[in-house]
Order: structure tokens, then sequence, then C-alpha cells
């Protein structure tokens, strides 16, 4: 019964995907549990959700749900949680805020009722003389908080927690302006895995988390994106650990006028609570005295299916001499293409429609296509930003030249149509290079980066994909 039920859902969401055009916006929604886009398509019919922000918000939602509870074994002794570090990216008014929302609810409601509980405690503890262990407050999101706070937050919940900013800009700017990087440095080694330390001024007792989980998800307008690609972290590495959503369309759906969108609204959000519901019950190894959590090996087929598509990346990347040349950003796609694998894993079983013994190839796939969603995004962001921030000589330059020349073709044509000198034409190549419009192919040699009407560039298919632009 339960597959025949499945069977027609699954034909049901076809259709549904069909009619709505989703295919046009590049997520791949198929690769989700059939009960999962289920709930997606009736928030973007009835909420006017976009498709990518919803469903990439709920990922979220699972990774901080699921915490450090169940890890998954992507190589050897290399294991991994599934956080996430994702910022949704759109114009004003596009609607990134409300699906974040929608799918953090649950959590929310959690915490809220762990709140109620922390003040009957604490009232219990004051009303006994303070004697015995204070109370202490546990929750999963934070917004508003220092260094010291996070880790403190986490220590009190060992499982998760997540930091939900509605303009994550902000907190980036006050991470590097008071902060003075602890908290990027705290960011860098908890995405790594890496055990966490910190000494409060007030407690002899250090913190200390073992196997941080922290995930991050926030939201900026296009306009300011940018910023966070000057401020230095793509030099330390905390670029390469974000997956960026920015919608292929910038358009709103517009209204439409129907009697019974409050009731349907409220029907997908209680079968989301309740798919959500079942991933926060799921518990560390019982079996153990202290937390253990549990560690999902990949099956044969599945792990024969990563390393394949991971060897052939190193097979291209291992032609590139010049070790500048290597993407940064390529070599975290193993890591995050199997905690996506891990997050679809556990969603499918908390829909009902698979097992948690292992990931299995359906959700090894899953990951890679959902990462590759998250890079052409990226690409999205790296091609808006390059024609913003760039100064329009250097792209007059630019228009000017064919889409392969050499150093001296660009000098002559620099200083015969734009009068300018050779120093100022070799300023013009870096600043192109550095705004991604130009590449260096090799030495004296420069190839334009094209941009399909995507924002796909041949930047991704090239095999040597070079980088640095200097000389």
């Amino acid at each position: 019964m339960c597959d025949m039920a499945t069977g027609r859902l699954e034909l049901c969401n076809r259709i549904r995907m069909e009619a709505e055009d989703i295919e046009r916006t590049g997520f791949p929604l198929e690769v989700l549990p059939q009960a999962v886009q289920s709930v997606i398509l009736d928030m973007a019919t009835y909420e006017n959700y976009k498709i990518e922000f919803i469903a990439t918000a709920m990922l979220s939602a699972v990774s901080a749900a699921l915490g450090g509870a169940y890890r998954i074994r992507i190589k050897g002794d290399w294991q991994s949680s599934g956080a996430l570090y994702v910022i949704l990216v759109g114009r004003p008014g596009l609607g990134k805020t409300p699906p974040l929302e929608a799918a953090y609810r649950p959590i929310r409601k959690r915490d809220y009722a762990l709140f109620k509980v922390y003040e009957t405690e604490m009232e219990a503890w004051k009303a006994a003389g303070e004697n015995g262990k204070k109370p202490v407050l546990k929750h999963t999101v934070v917004s508003d908080f220092t260094p010291e706070s996070l880790l403190l937050t986490h220590h009190n919940n060992p499982r998760s927690v997540v930091i939900l900013v509605d303009e994550i800009m902000g907190m980036f700017n006050s991470a590097n302006r008071y902060t003075n990087g602890q908290l990027i440095e705290q960011l860098l080694t908890a995405w790594s895995g890496g055990a966490l330390d910190v000494t409060r001024v007030n407690s002899p007792v250090p913190v200390h988390i073992e196997h941080p989980c922290i995930n991050i998800i926030g939201t900026t307008q296009t306009k300011r994106v940018h910023e966070l690609l000057k401020k230095g972290f793509e030099e330390n590495g905390l670029l390469d650990r974000i997956l960026f959503v920015m919608p292929k369309s910038p358009k709103l759906s517009s209204w439409k006028n129907r009697d019974d969108d409050g009731e349907r609204t409220s029907l997908a959000a209680i079968r989301w609570e309740n798919i959500l519901n079942k991933v926060l019950a799921l518990d560390y190894d019982t079996e153990a005295e202290e937390k253990i959590p549990h560690v999902l090996s990949m099956d044969r087929e599945a792990r024969e299916y990563f390393f394949s598509w991971w060897n052939r990346k190193v097979e291209r990347i291992n032609r590139i001499e010049d070790d500048a040349e290597v993407d940064s950003r390529e070599m975290k796609h193993p890591a995050h293409v199997a905690r996506l694998a891990l997050i679809i894993q556990v969603l499918r079983h908390a829909s009902g429609e698979s097992h948690l013994q292992f990931i299995d190839v359906s959700s090894v796939k899953a990951g890679i296509r959902l990462n590759d969603y998250f890079e052409e995004s990226y690409t999205r962001i790296r091609s808006f930003v390059a024609n913003d921030a760039c100064e329009d000589p250097p792209k007059v330059l630019l228009s000017m030249l064919p889409d392969t020349f050499d150093t001296k073709t660009a000098i002559t044509v620099g200083k015969e149509r734009q009068c300018v000198s050779e120093r100022t034409v070799m300023n013009y190549l870096k600043e192109l290079c550095r705004s991604r419009l130009l590449r260096k192919s090799k030495a004296g040699h420069y190839e334009k980066i094209m941009y399909d009407k995507s924002a796909k560039s041949n930047e991704s298919n090239d095999e040597s994909s070079p980088r640095n632009c200097n000389g």
C-alpha cells in the first residue's frame, strides 16, 4: 500500500512540476523524497515561495535537526556531519526570508518549548535558594551572539547549533570588525570537523567541543553579495565552504486569489513539521554511555559511484602544473556531496521512503546533482559580481579584443583605440581577471570567460581551469 501511495504521489508531483515548468529553475527537485516534493510544491503554489529557496532552506533545517547524531563515512577514517553553510541571494522583495522561516519553524517551535521548560526550572531553582545545579537553556537557533556565546550555546546543546541570520552580511562585517577574525576561525575549524575551545573570563572551566556541528543559513541581496567576495573570505577558504542559492529568474510570482490558500498552506506546514520532527527524534547511539554518533557508510554501489565521480575530477586536476591554477573550491566538493547525501538519506527515511542503515547510491547521486546546482548558482553570482564590480574602461577594452589574445595584442589595441599606456592596459587586464571576466590561459595569453544565459561559464568546462592572472 505504501509503495502504491508513493507511486501515485510521484506521478502527481511529476505532473505538477511539468505544469509549473520547475525544470527552468535548474533546481533538481526530483532528487528529494516524494513527500517533501509535495510539500515544496504546495508552499510554492500557495505561499509564492521560490522553489530554490524553500528546498534549500529545508535541507539546511534537516541538517540542523540531525546535528551530530548521525555522520557519514566519506573514506577510511574521514567522517563528517551534515553541517552546511548556506546563503540565499536575491534582489529585494524576492522572498528570501519567508521560506527560510517556514523551513525552520518546527525547530523554533521546539526551541520555544525548551525555553518554557528552562523558565520553570529556573523559578524552581531560585525558590530552592539557588541550591543544586543551575538550569541550563538548551536551544538550536542563534541569531545575535558573540564567538564565546556561540560556543557556550553549542556546549549546552552538543547536538547542533545553527546561525540563522536574515541579512548575513551584517554578521560577517561584525566578525571582521569586532572579533579580530575569531568567529571566522571558529567557523573554518568547525566546518572541517576540528575541536573548538574557549576559556571564559568568569569561569575557570574551559568550554571544549570535540565534534562541533554548526550550521549557517542566511540571506543577502544581490547588491551586497560582492562584499563577501572582497573581505578576504576567498583567501582564507570560507567562501569555498559556502553553498550559494541565486535563482535564475529574479521575477516574482503573481498572487492568485484562492479561498483555500490558508488551509492548504497549514496542511503543508503540518506535513513538513511531521517530517522534521522525525529527524529531531533520531538519537545518538543509545547503547553507549556517552553520546556516540551513528556513522553511516556508503554501500558498495554508492561508494563506487562516489569514487568514480571524484576520480574523474582528480584526473583533470592532476593535469594542472601550476598550483595557483587549482580551484580550491572544487576541493571541497567531496565533503559537500557526502554531507548532502547524508541529509538526503535521512530525509528519505523521515519521509518513510527509505532506510537508515547505510547511504545508498540514490542519495549519492542526489548529493552530486544538488552540488552541481549550488556550483552553477555560485557561477551566476560570480557573473553578476564581475559585471557589476568591474570599471567601464577595462570592459571597453575587453569588448575590443577577440575571445583569445596575447598581451601584445591587448597593449596595441589599448594604445591605438583607447589612447592608454602599456601600464594602464596591464592594470586593466588584472582588473578583468579579478572580476572573473578574463583568465590567463598561459604565460602572456588570455581568454575571455563566457557566460551563457544561465550565467554558466566556459570556465567550469575547461580541463585546466586556470585562475592566476598575475603577470
